[in-house]
């Protein structure tokens, strides 16, 4: 199991790049505003950068992107926006990127918005073929961490893969972990992992809110994985050093 770290957007890329690679297995690159965007990046310093370290990369994009948008327009300027970032990744080396599933506007209907996802997942995993990337869905609270409607997804979109965020998915009455992997685990290929309290997306550290890090470090472990997990730890740069230890820990106590 290897651990990664996300790159802070609001800070200087390299920077953030150089810190990463002296502290993690691997960088999250998260390609998004203000100062990480794929027209802000310096491509070629980038690239030297992590060729200099061997650092392997993730590839991670803006959360706000409307792929499940009831406007078309709007989920095809979303798709030209996510093949900026395919760009930058294939250069990079990467091997796999994610996208986020889109519930922006919750007023529409429970199946129309899953289909609109559905629609643009299946030209994500166009773009990705030619940039030869594989494409990973991130759950997002509500909706889009139901087991059976991501089943229900994943089933419609051959090729697509898991990206499991366990703190997305304890934002229900229980933590849906478990079920998630009892549907889809031979689809899952990486993991974001943060504290909360079952209410809101705090991005707090290990041991802080109210996850049971063992039962669902455990669930993901008996389901066979052994990939990438990223600390997606936004407290402070200390806390995520000090959870990868204790990430460490836990994982190999399992």
């Amino acid at each position: 199991m290897l651990i990664g770290s996300l790159n802070n957007p609001a800070n200087d890329l390299l920077s953030e790049v150089k810190w990463i690679s002296n502290n993690f297995d691997f960088l999250d690159l998260t390609l998004e505003l203000p100062k990480a965007h794929p027209d802000k990046i310096k491509i070629n310093e980038l690239r030297k950068l992590i060729d200099k370290k061997k650092l392997p990369v993730v590839g991670h994009t803006a959360w706000y992107l409307p792929i499940g948008s009831p406007f078309k327009e709007l989920r095809v300027y979303a798709l030209g926006e996510l093949e900026k970032s395919a760009e930058v990744f294939q250069k990079l080396g990467a091997r796999k990127f994610n996208v986020h599933f889109d519930r922006s506007l919750s007023l529409i209907l429970k199946d129309f918005m899953i289909e609109t996802n559905i629609w643009s997942l299946r030209r994500l995993i166009k773009i990705g073929k030619r940039h030869d990337l594989r494409v990973m869905a991130e759950n997002t609270p509500g909706l889009f961490s139901n087991p059976a409607v991501l089943d229900r997804i994943f089933g419609k979109v051959p090729g697509l893969l898991l990206h499991l965020d366990i703190a997305h998915a304890n934002i229900a009455p229980r933590n849906r972990t478990p079920a998630i992997m009892k549907k889809l685990s031979k689809k899952l290929t990486h993991i974001h992992i943060s504290g909360n309290h079952g209410k809101q997306d705090e991005h707090l550290p290990i041991g802080k809110g109210n996850i049971d890090w063992k039962a669902m470090l455990g669930a993901v472990k008996r389901a066979g994985y052994d990939d990438t997990i990223s600390l997606e730890v936004f407290t402070s740069t200390k806390d995520r050093l000090k959870d990868r230890p204790k990430l460490r820990k836990i994982w190999n106590n399992l």
